[in-house]
């Protein structure tokens, strides 16, 4: 297999069908519904009497000072039946959000699997994939790549609860030498997952098909997959830190406030830093976007060549006139 003409078809691909960014964007926000809960410690309310901000930092100024304190005293009232009724709330609003997020990162991450088979099956000279064409191609396979996602997450949260203690003794007992092995099961697992999607999606399988195919085309070509892993793994690692320098840029004008001190000041640099960050994050998620599309095109090139089992020679088709642009 040849690793480069995959990742060089890959961008070709998503450059040309620039469709498949916006797919990219919204897989994206897949990873957004992985939302923990955090518990409010009533331990900082009771420790000081109540009010619970007895003495601020010292750079907000008396006026913020007392202004938290007046927020945690404030807290500090509220009957336990209320903080139920929040927690409940919270966790509702969690909740949703997962969910939406699994629906929205599901149609990103099918939207780009299928446009990039596609494109990969059409000619070079044939036009853009329609934003239409894809989402007609991705109508049959999509509640079953949701549900193969959501069964992976509660596997993954049912084990990871039922695991986490036995997991941390053997990592412990073998001086930490188990995360050597700890790390490659789950970069084997998050792979089989990518292969079974691609191929519930340009098979047409079934959800326990799709798997069992996945399993028999990554371990017949374990190397194979393995090199193109690092590749992207690496890849996507080092460009996605690159992509969020400008969020943790937007609040360095507040960090040299407050060294510099002055409430004045601070109340500036807040503001500049809240400008730039919202002048960066739609720029992050678009780029991320990007990336997620180029890392899905290549795995699906990858997919189709490996369950071909021939070089970059794809089957050239003529797109109907409601597939392009």
């Amino acid at each position: 297999m040849d690793y480069g003409k995959i990742l060089s078809k890959a961008w070709k691909t998503i450059w040309k069908h620039k469709i498949l960014w916006l797919f990219g964007v919204l897989a994206g926000f897949g990873a957004a519904s992985s939302g923990g809960g955090g518990r409010a410690s009533s331990s900082t309310l009771s420790s000081s009497g109540g009010s619970g901000f007895q003495n601020g930092p010292s750079f907000l100024g008396p006026q913020m000072q007392h202004n938290f304190q007046q927020f945690f005293r404030s807290l500090s009232d509220i009957r336990p039946g209320v903080w139920v009724l929040i927690g409940v709330g919270a966790l509702i609003v969690i909740f949703v959000f997962s969910f939406l997020s699994l629906l929205v990162g599901t149609l990103g991450t099918t939207g780009v699997i299928k446009g990039a088979g596609m494109a990969d099956r059409a000619g070079e000279d044939e036009k853009p994939i329609s934003f239409g064409a894809i989402f007609k191609g991705i109508k049959p396979h999509y509640w079953k790549v949701v549900l193969l996602t959501f069964g992976v997450r509660v596997a993954g949260l049912v084990g990871g609860l039922i695991l986490a203690l036995p997991v941390v003794l053997f990592t412990v007992f073998t001086c930490f030498l188990g995360l050597f092995l700890l790390i490659p099961l789950g970069w084997f697992i998050q792979t089989l997952v990518k292969f079974s999607t691609i191929a519930i999606i340009e098979e047409d399988l079934g959800l326990f098909e799709a798997i069992g195919r996945a399993w028999d085309l990554i371990t017949q070509n374990l190397g194979q997959v393995a090199v193109m892993l690092l590749i992207l793994g690496l890849g996507q690692f080092v460009i996605g830190l690159l992509i969020a320098v400008p969020i943790f840029a937007s609040f360095l004008p507040v960090v040299i406030n407050i060294i510099s001190a002055g409430e004045g000041v601070i109340r500036t640099g807040l503001i500049i830093s809240g400008v730039l960050f919202l002048v960066a994050l739609p720029l992050t998620i678009f780029l991320n976007g990007v990336l997620q599309a180029y890392v899905l095109t290549a795995w699906t090139l990858t997919y189709r060549r490996l369950a071909e089992g021939s070089d970059l020679a794809p089957e050239v088709i003529s797109l109907p006139e409601d597939e392009a642009e």
